[in-house]
């Protein structure tokens, strides 16, 4: 079915059309139940552009003189698709930024120019109050009883009463068995927000319901049926007692939309969640630098389709403790965060309980003598069917503090397991116990100079927590106790992933492990598969099976339809056991710099490598361009 929209808005608009259909750039590679429509990620049509300066009296008066006060009233009074600017200079925040309405931006004069001091405060894109947000005061909870099956967009529910098109709602169901609760720090409660419960509705506590997919209504159909725009991501059981679940649209933490910030540097000095997006839909960051965030530097909370992308994230020595992140997303989905440069952060990107999104192409180096903290680590239960790709970083992690994962897809990235000045933890991806129906595919892994086997599990102990590719199932790295639980291994799709060890030992000839269970290595050109088993490719998994035999001609990226413009003349895919020639030494060729490391080489550093000049729009052109299908603006007509 193809429902099609004319739009009449503020601006000019061709038919807009949404197919159900999804995870087609993955057909072939994945299986179909191992994938969903990461080109829906990220914001209809990109981050929106054309948008005018506003000329109000406020905006005015926040431009000449700006105050957290003068900001406020000039953000509150802006008309609809206006920009409230800051000018060059230096400002220190009295109390918080709050833009709490919908339909507008706060853009500095640059980078170099703009720099906000937080002392003390937040700048909020969005609903809610202060910077981590708080639960929606009024969740109203529906049963679901039709379209349960994966791919569906049009639900039967049991009651449309207070749900509107536009709306952000969440799905979801009792945890299936693949979902855990309960990890190595404990059960997920209410002060680590995993999941919701359905009595009373909302989330924290015994976290019953710790797998949500958040989507919006395109459509109340009737008194028991909506359609919505993203497809339903896998099969619920009737038995579980799927749930719509949704929050007062006209109350206190109704969803705000198309929020931006922009061309500005913030100083956190040590503030948690600084740049905050709570309860915003289709909102961004874009050319923003960000330093010394306490715990998250940008913070997405009940929101759906938000970006980051073409920003700078540092931290130095003035907060300690790992918990200092990048962008840490809890209850949300479909964010796009891409072409970032994180230095001197613990984990650049956490996923929490969230669905759908997508993080690619960043840069992400650690120097600070330590532990190799992993670059992306998911950290609460349940993050699901997200795509990490092509990302060059440290180590990739799923932990099992406070329980599980599912259902998530590692492309075409380069992990290095080393870094510089580290210590501890050197490998480059680890998945603990209760991750299941992981996907990684095409990525370059280890370093040929450090890195001398390929498992850490029951099958092939180290007894050390070193020197190793793979750290799977354990629950704590690889000296942690067994028996590990084996399912995440025998779960995990590994398909076409070059590594150091497996170079290494063909003699440094090849590496990929195309793993077609034959073990002769005549699946590809750089395939040596001596080591490999049938159950790389988990097809023999009894709930997710992977693809028996899949291609090894991989698909350039899983959610572009083609080379972005503003990739520029770096070479494209950069990563992956198809790429030859590549400019990273340590990968037998097999991977290239990306747009954000050429941007971070090339812009001017301090002797600790801390960036001094950064702007994006020295870097990059037409960063803008995302080649997602658009889909209907919010506040429009519709004629059917």
């Amino acid at each position: 079915m193809i429902r099609c929209w004319r739009v009449v808005a503020f601006i000019s608009l061709p038919l807009i059309c949404s197919t159900p259909s999804f995870g087609q750039a993955s057909s072939g590679v994945l299986a179909p139940e191992r994938a969903i429509a990461w080109s829906n990620a990220g914001i209809p049509g990109g981050v929106p552009t054309g948008w005018v300066n506003c000329v109000t009296t406020a905006c005015n008066t926040a431009f000449a003189t700006p105050t957290a006060a003068n900001i406020n009233t000039a953000l509150a009074g802006a008309p609809a698709n206006t920009v409230v600017r800051i000018p060059a200079g230096t400002f220190s925040l009295s109390t918080s930024i709050h833009a709490n309405r919908s339909n507008v931006v706060l853009r500095g004069a640059g980078p170099t120019q703009t720099l906000i001091n937080l002392n003390g405060h937040n700048i909020l894109m969005g609903n809610g109050t202060g910077g981590q947000g708080a639960w929606p005061s009024t969740p109203v909870q529906t049963t679901w009883t039709g379209g349960l099956t994966r791919g569906s967009r049009v639900l039967t529910v049991g009651s449309t009463t207070n749900l509107r098109a536009g709306q952000a709602v969440i799905l979801d169901e009792l945890n299936p068995a693949w979902v855990f609760t309960d990890g190595i720090e404990g059960p997920c409660l209410s002060g680590n927000s995993c999941g919701r419960n359905s009595s009373p509705a909302g989330f924290g506590g015994a976290s019953t319901r710790a797998q949500p997919q958040m989507t919006k209504i395109v459509s109340v159909d009737s008194s028991t049926q909506i359609t919505v725009r993203d497809a339903v991501g896998y099969t619920h059981t009737a038995g579980l007692s799927p749930q719509v679940f949704s929050w007062s649209d006209g109350g206190v933490y109704g969803n705000k939309e198309y929020l931006g910030i922009e061309n500005l540097r913030v100083n956190a000095g040590g503030e948690s969640f600084a740049l905050s997006f709570p309860f915003c839909d289709y909102c961004w960051a874009k050319n923003v630098e960000l330093g010394d965030a306490g715990r998250g530097a940008v913070w997405f909370y009940f929101s759906y389709g938000g970006i980051v992308r073409d920003s700078y994230f540092w931290h130095t020595a003035v907060v300690g403790g790992p918990t200092q992140y990048g962008v840490d997303i809890n209850i949300s989905s479909n964010q796009l965060i891409e072409n970032n440069i994180f230095y001197d952060i613990t984990a650049a990107m956490v996923p929490e309980t969230m669905y759908g999104v997508v993080f690619s192409y960043n840069y992400m180096q650690n120097s600070v003598t330590d532990n190799l903290f992993a670059s992306f680590t998911g950290h609460l239960s349940h993050s699901s069917f997200n795509l990490v790709e092509g990302n060059i970083g440290n180590r990739f992690s799923w932990d099992n503090a406070w329980g599980s994962s599912s259902h998530n897809t590692l492309f075409r990235n380069r992990a290095d397991g080393t870094g510089l000045n580290k210590t501890n933890y050197r490998y480059p991806l680890g998945l603990y116990a209760h991750q299941r129906y992981q996907n990684l595919v095409g990525n370059v892994f280890g370093s040929p100079a450090y890195h001398t086997g390929y498992n850490c599990d029951d099958t092939q102990e180290l007894n050390s927590n070193e020197g190793f590719i793979y750290d799977l199932g354990g629950w704590n790295g690889c000296g942690s106790p067994s028996p590990r639980d084996t399912v995440t291994r025998t779960s995990l799709v590994r398909w076409g992933n070059w590594d150091a060890v497996t170079y290494k030992a063909s003699g440094s000839s090849r590496g990929t492990r195309w793993c077609t269970g034959s073990g002769t290595g005549s699946a590809g050109a750089d395939a040596y598969n001596t080591a490999c088993t049938a159950a790389e490719t988990a097809s023999a998994d009894p709930t997710f099976p992977g693809l028996a035999s899949p291609s090894t001609t991989l698909p350039a990226s899983l959610y572009l339809s083609a080379k972005p413009t503003w990739w520029g003349a770096a070479a494209w895919p950069p990563i992956g056991p198809d790429v030859t020639g590549g400019n990273i030494a340590n990968t037998g060729g097999h991977a290239n710099k990306i747009p954000a490391q050429l941007c971070y080489e090339a812009t001017s550093k301090n002797t600790n490598g801390f960036l001094t000049a950064f702007d994006a729009n020295a870097c990059y052109t037409n960063t803008n361009t995302n080649t997602n299908p658009p889909a209907a603006p919010a506040n429009v007509r519709i004629v059917r």
